[in-house]
């Protein structure tokens, strides 16, 4: 394998691995619970970092029968692409105006975004699959053993983690000099 079919690999593994239970909501109907898109969103920025981005593909499409908004989202890591639909319902004022509009629009994007990595391997869990699904506790990736920068995939040495350590508003791993410009103190 190549460096970027490596890096891909290493990103997918990443996106794919299980979800702590703490991340569960429940259901305003109380009928099981759910991951929020936030929480996917969250882990497709720890996992692919600049690597990933979105588009809406077309205009929303408004179903005022259901109070639904319907959206389709291009999601690409690495030039590689999956389409997810998102939905999300709105709220209209008394003479049928939508309220928030763009909310309800930003909405369906994120459950876009969350459809379509799940055709890069992130599952969904059902109430039946839960327990093989999330871990008992969240161990966030960054604070795994062996580290390495995003850009290049060195392996972190102690000087690298200091200089991430100083610039603590960097939210990603690199090495030292692999750490974009505008992000480094001066």
């Amino acid at each position: 394998m190549g460096d970027q079919e490596d890096q891909f690999a290493r990103i997918i593994d990443r996106l794919c691995r299980p979800f702590p239970k703490s991340v569960l909501k429940d259901r305003n109907d109380k009928k099981g619970s759910y991951i929020s898109s936030h929480t996917y969103i969250q882990r497709l920025n720890e996992a692919a970092g600049p690597y990933w981005s979105h588009e809406r593909i077309g205009e929303p499409v408004f179903y005022p029968e259901d109070q639904l908004v319907h959206i389709k989202v291009k999601v690409t890591i690495m030039g590689r692409s999956h389409e997810g639909e998102g939905f999300t319902r709105y709220k209209v004022h008394d003479n049928n105006h939508i309220k928030n509009r763009h909310y309800a629009i930003r909405s369906a994007i994120q459950d876009g975004i969350r459809d379509a990595i799940t055709f890069f391997g992130v599952e969904k869990p059902s109430n039946h699959d839960q327990k093989e699904f999330l871990l008992d506790e969240y161990k966030p990736s960054h604070q795994s053993q062996i580290r390495e920068c995003l850009k290049c995939n060195k392996e972190l040495n102690s000087n690298d983690l200091k200089v991430l350590e100083n610039n603590n508003h960097v939210k990603h791993d690199y090495c030292e000099t692999c750490i974009p410009k505008h992000l480094r103190k001066t």
